[in-house]
């Protein structure tokens, strides 16, 4: 029965009851003087009066009424359904991003009202998402899963050589600078960008995905980011590096927590996080290790929450996200490089690939002026002077002819292994060196000399000898006088005592007046209490001792000085802004060569915006398109 139809029965019903007489009886006087509608009216709804007062006379008035009500209550729902989608909407148009509950009620709808009407917010997006689609600036993850997708994805890893690979929180824009400058890197570069996803679940609300469970609902990314490849199953780059879509929050302090076991077993892994965080882990006696890196992200932060328990981890991942990715180069089923990135203010980032350094800005690709702009330092891995593998030191200084440090940062320059005091009671190790010629101080406190001239043709402005651990030794052997009872380098000692008894540095010293430089104006020798600093990272600690006297390890660092890159553990690592560099040396010297070890031949370049790049000398090579060197032509 029409809405019309059942308010003139009610109407009928009322007038009988006010003529006080059956509504059979009702006369047509009666109901034009008691009746909200004239006969005309019900006649154009029933055919005639007599029609409409019989259809009256077998109608149910409290069924009728009950109906009535609830159409009306009908009619307010659509009209406050209007209502919020009217402001849903047009939230979405002025932010470019779907409103949360908070917005809504900030600008006067009720979350009851809301619930009652759509069921839920996700379920009101996920409408507007169907029926207006072009509103919207973001895609959900899911829509995404598709075998064309995957296929294109397949097809670009069978098929480039350089990837460049950075993760998009969910539910956050992108960072427009950043995402230009990575499009040009790879059309410069003939690089593929793959773009490997996280949450927060705290700030991702239900998006009401219908047919889906919660714990299959992964959120959105930007438009604009579905066109690229998305990383959204287990992807091998070759046989020792798979890209892991291990499912991370993006809040975690550190991404890789409980992962360094699944490294292990399964080789090198990168994982999805908006940190830059690194660790190598030990596979074999003599096997380069495995390693666990998180990418940085290419999404501006956003963990903002209304879950008051979220707040703190909220805070801290504001502090801790880094616009930045890992550009990886395959050189075989089994060879690849990798180094990081970070973008400037304005998403711009140096590189070396194809073996020139370069600038990739949202405008476009500029090849770098090495007389005008150029890396702020090099911090290689640790020099160890006497044990530096002669490859490794090719390598470096190949690289400098790339990006022409100011600095060249020497750690454990001065190896120390002719007054070696861990070796002091091993007479046949002593025995062993002594057949060598390697228990003369003069001899290699020479080579170091002879070192230091050397690395000063690659630095622009200065080598800076970082005090480190092995330096030490040569202080503590005059220290407890060990000299005294040294045949062999007794006599050379004693001006080095006399030197340090009057303050000086020995081991400075002993290169710049015992031994001699070819100039020593180039080289700078730092104290153990001195910064040395380029775009506020700490670049003057060794890494050996930590606050307060304490023996130093990488979250030292971190705590100590925030943002840094030492040495000291051999092991290239990123925790944060906390980075340490490789080794120089051979890989197995007499003091790991019994143990499962995670040393890598690492170094760091550091730029004057204070992006820094871990470059890894495997087997020789640095970079795709590099050659090996020889032993002889190292």
């Amino acid at each position: 029965m029409q809405v019309r139809q059942s308010e003139i029965i009610l109407d009928i019903v009322d007038a009988a009851k006010k003529a006080k007489c059956k509504i059979a009886d009702l006369a047509c006087g009666d109901y034009e003087t008691y009746g909200k509608f004239n006969l005309s009216t019900a006649a154009r709804h029933f055919g005639s009066w007599t029609a409409a007062r019989k259809a009256a006379a077998r109608a149910n008035p409290s069924k009728l009424q009950a109906a009535l009500k609830q159409h009306l209550l009908d009619e307010l729902k659509e009209d406050k359904k209007a209502h919020i989608l009217d402001v849903f909407k047009r939230q979405l148009r002025d932010n470019g991003e779907a409103p949360a509950m908070a917005d809504l009620v900030q600008a006067g709808l009720s979350k009851d009202v809301l619930n009652r009407c759509f069921g839920s917010l996700g379920a009101l997006e996920a409408l507007v998402r169907k029926e207006s689609p072009e509103l919207f600036k973001d895609v959900t993850i899911r829509s995404l899963f598709s075998p064309s997708a995957f296929a294109s994805l397949d097809k670009a890893v069978a098929e480039k050589k350089r990837f460049v690979i950075t993760t998009a929180v969910t539910g956050c824009k992108v960072h427009e600078g950043f995402y230009a400058s990575v499009k040009e890197f790879c059309r410069e570069n003939d690089a593929a960008l793959l773009i490997m996803v996280t949450s927060d679940p705290a700030h991702n609300r239900d998006r009401g995905e219908p047919g889906v469970s919660k714990q299959e609902r992964y959120g959105t990314i930007a438009a604009k980011l579905a066109g690229e490849h998305i990383v959204l199953r287990d992807t091998a780059l070759n046989d020792n590096l798979k890209l892991s879509t291990l499912k991370t929050s993006a809040k975690m302090i550190n991404p890789l927590t409980g992962v360094k076991r699944l490294v292990q077993k399964n080789g090198n892994l990168i994982v999805a996080s908006p940190k830059q965080i690194q660790q190598c882990v030990p596979v074999s006696n003599f096997r380069l290790p495995h390693v666990g890196m998180s990418t940085g992200a290419i999404t501006v932060s956003n963990y903002s929450t209304d879950n008051y328990m979220s707040e703190r981890l909220a805070y801290i991942a504001e502090h801790d996200h880094t616009i930045g990715a890992i550009i990886v180069e395959i050189e075989d089923s089994e060879l690849f490089h990798y180094r990081q990135i970070q973008a400037d203010v304005d998403g711009s980032f140096y590189d070396i690939a194809g073996l020139q350094l370069k600038k990739y800005t949202p405008k476009g690709v500029k090849k770098v002026d090495l007389k005008k702009e150029n890396a702020g330092a090099l911090v290689m891995g640790d020099w160890h002077s006497g044990e530096t593998d002669p490859i490794v030191a090719q390598a470096w200084k190949d690289l400098c002819l790339i990006v022409s440090p100011d600095y060249l940062l020497v750690h454990d320059g001065f190896n120390g292994l002719s007054i070696n005091h861990h070796e002091e009671h091993d007479f046949i190790k002593k025995a062993q060196r002594a057949l060598s010629g390697q228990l003369s101080l003069e001899a290699e406190l020479k080579q170091f000399a002879a070192d230091i001239d050397m690395l000063s043709q690659f630095a622009k402005k200065a080598v800076v000898i970082v005090k480190s651990n092995h330096d030490d030794f040569l202080h503590r052997y005059l220290k407890e006088g060990k000299y005294v009872v040294d045949p062999q380098n007794h006599l050379f000692s004693l001006d080095l005592a006399k030197a340090a008894i009057q303050g000086e540095d020995a081991l400075q010293f002993a290169i710049e007046k015992a031994v001699g430089l070819d100039d020593k104006t180039n080289v700078r020798w730092l104290k153990r209490n001195e910064d040395f600093k380029i775009a506020r990272i700490q670049l003057g600690a060794h890494g050996d001792k930590g606050s307060n006297g304490s023996r130093g390890t990488l979250a030292q660092m971190e705590e100590a000085f925030g943002y840094s890159v030492t040495g000291h553990s051999h092991v290239p690592s990123i925790l944060r802004g906390a980075w340490s560099v490789g080794t120089s040396s051979f890989l197995q010297l007499d003091y790991n060569s019994d143990s499962p070890s995670s040393w890598m031949n690492t170094s760091c370049i550091v730029y004057p915006n204070g992006q820094r790049q871990l470059i890894n000398c495997i087997f020789g090579k640095w970079a795709l398109g590099c050659q090996a060197p020889t032993t002889e032509e190292a």
